[in-house]
């Protein structure tokens, strides 16, 4: 009876922990998602000259925006490492067994040396090793969530500069402006004006028009086919 209560109470006490732990998980993670969509849209309105802090984003399209990013990124490695393992498992399999000599290993005394080195500094290797591996994850997390959200921010940005469909837009009275649309915030329209593009890259400048007095936003006829 003793030991069914232990269990009991041991159970309760892991899930309460493990609630903690999930609450914790899902925190770090919108964290994460929000940075990376935060890098991601940032970069994309900078290259495409629209003030970013004028634009309507809510904090959903943060978080969407960085966990399709981050999501694709995770997604490609895991496939790279499991095509690598599969690979490597593969070769194994097809390879002859190894012969056993029974011979002892010889071991070089310079080898030697340096291991006992390690075990009297065992402290000092332990510290260094905590700190070098702290500097490669925080590299990483920022290579993960700014460095590479901004780099596919960027590349966003110019295709969409370079084929975005132009609009014409038509005030009261009778201005007319043409460009793609690419933002708009409470008053205000960003219409970009595309002069050029080739394989180097693409030529435009940004207008910023105002919605008031806005008649019409046009777009230019399309034919789509049902099959792509």
């Amino acid at each position: 009876m003793t030991d069914r209560i232990t269990r009991e109470e041991s159970l309760r006490s892991f899930r309460r922990h493990l609630r903690m732990d999930a609450a914790l998980f899902i925190a770090s993670m919108v964290g994460a998602f929000t940075l990376s969509g935060f890098a991601h849209l940032e970069k994309f309105y900078l290259t495409l000259d629209v003030p970013i802090d004028r634009v309507n984003i809510s904090a959903q399209q943060f978080v969407a925006y960085g966990a399709v990013g981050f999501g694709s990124f995770l997604a490609a490695l895991v496939f790279a490492m499991a095509l690598v393992g599969a690979v490597t498992l593969l070769l194994v399999l097809f390879e002859k067994p190894g012969a056993d000599t029974g011979k002892p290993v010889t071991v070089p005394k310079w080898m030697c040396n340096a291991r006992d080195r390690a075990v009297e500094n065992r402290g000092a290797f332990v510290i260094v090793g905590s700190i070098c591996i702290l500097a490669f994850l925080l590299m990483s997390a920022w290579y993960l969530l700014v460095r590479v959200p901004s780099n596919a921010g960027r590349a966003a940005a110019l295709e969409l500069a370079s084929e975005c469909i132009v609009r014409q837009v038509v005030y009261a009275n009778l201005d007319q402006y043409e460009g793609c649309q690419v933002a708009e915030s409470d008053d205000m329209l960003y219409l970009l004006k595309r002069h050029h593009t080739d394989s180097m890259g693409v030529e435009f400048h940004t207008l910023e028009l105002p919605k008031s007095g806005l008649h019409s936003v046009t777009g230019t006829v399309q034919k789509l086919t049902y099959k792509q």
